[in-house]
């Protein structure tokens, strides 16, 4: 429930019947919004908006900020202006920075985690999914000043360092160091990404964004008038499935991709291509 308490989302945390008052959110700077030619300039607003509103003080009432590398749902990335004057408000401040690394950690974006696309270095981590590819696994990574803080075995539980799980994270992070899988999804991305902008540029009246690094990506689908068209994407994401591509659609107006850091050129291109057409066939059916 701490963790559903984070998310910006007041529809998805209502269930809880409680949200803790020392948790606050800034909005997320969507390149599309107003406002959006200085990050730097919207982050130090919109933090200042927050404090007024709150009577909060930075120094005594604040202790960091916790970023989800990229907006999930659209595969969106923070401006780096936007990380960079975060993070050294917060280190001005004497502020932790964590990062969920949840999606974006284990070479999912082409770099091993998702943060160092920023050139910022973060107090804190929180990975998982990717960490085993397979067994449940979460770690949390953080410098040794921040991680002696708590007591000898306050950091423990029931199920820490399970041996069976330790081991498939090990193997995990060799293959995707030794394998060159993390180079894969760099070099491989840059044709994903290519690609799903030449689509975009096929269907204007439809797709208005590409978002996500590496091989993460993520169509956003919305009308010339602003309208979000889930529906579309409904019909996009099952005929992907009837033609043997699976895709994500999540419930909002966008389709997201994740192809397997293994994957090859030729398989990715040939469900870009499905994807393609998927699309295509529905918008002509409109």
């Amino acid at each position: 429930m701490g963790a559903q308490m984070m998310t910006g989302s007041e529809a998805a945390r209502a269930w809880i019947g409680y949200h803790d008052p020392e948790i606050h959110h800034l909005p997320f700077p969507y390149p599309w919004e107003s406002g959006m030619t200085s990050p730097k300039k919207f982050f130090q607003d919109t933090l200042a908006q927050l404090l007024e509103s709150k009577g909060l003080e930075p120094d005594t009432d604040l202790c960091g900020f916790m970023l989800e590398t990229f907006q999930g749902w659209g595969a969106i990335f923070y401006p780096d202006e936007f990380v960079k004057e975060l993070v050294d408000y917060a280190h001005e401040h004497g502020m932790l920075v964590a990062f969920d690394e949840m999606q974006a950690g284990f070479g999912r974006t082409g770099e091993l985690f998702g943060y160092m696309h920023y050139g910022v270095e973060p107090d804190l981590l929180c990975c998982g999914k990717g960490a085993s590819s397979s067994l449940p696994l979460a770690i949390v990574l953080g410098s040794q000043e921040v991680m002696d803080l708590p007591d000898v075995g306050s950091m423990s539980s029931t199920h820490s360092a399970n041996p069976l799980a330790c081991l498939a994270g090990k193997a995990n992070l060799e293959v995707l160091l030794e394998d060159g899988l993390i180079t894969n999804s760099k070099i491989l991305g840059k044709v994903l990404h290519r690609n799903l902008n030449q689509i975009k540029a096929r269907f204007p009246e439809h797709l208005t964004h590409v978002g996500g690094r590496g091989l993460l990506a993520a169509l956003i689908f919305v009308s010339p008038e602003g309208r979000p068209l889930s529906s579309l994407c409904d019909k996009v994401s099952e005929l992907c499935l009837q033609r043997g591509l699976l895709v994500v659609h999540t419930g909002r107006e966008s389709i997201k991709l994740a192809p397997p850091l293994m994957i090859h050129e030729e398989a990715l291109l040939e469900g870009l291509s499905v994807l393609e057409s998927a699309i295509e066939d529905v918008i002509g059916s409109e």
